[in-house]
């Protein structure tokens, strides 16, 4: 027998909706939730945030996603 294990994704890059997490998590049976911050557009905006402000440089619509499901 063969184990099933449900992945689901809820970010693409920088900027994918906000409701993706959320959306995920109710849609239906899931085993396993990931978020890809590292696409190339997303590294782009986090290192120039980063140039301006050194505290910045993270993906803050991560802290409002998890903030909003947990």
């Amino acid at each position: 027998m063969t184990a099933l294990l449900r992945i689901g994704n809820c970010s693409g890059f920088y900027g994918d909706r906000l409701s993706a997490m959320r959306e995920m998590l109710e849609g239906g049976p899931l085993d396993v939730l990931t978020g890809d911050y590292l696409a190339e557009l997303t590294m782009l905006i986090l290192g120039k945030d980063t140039m301006k402000d050194p505290s910045l440089g993270y993906a803050r619509t991560f802290v409002r996603q998890a903030e909003d499901c947990l």
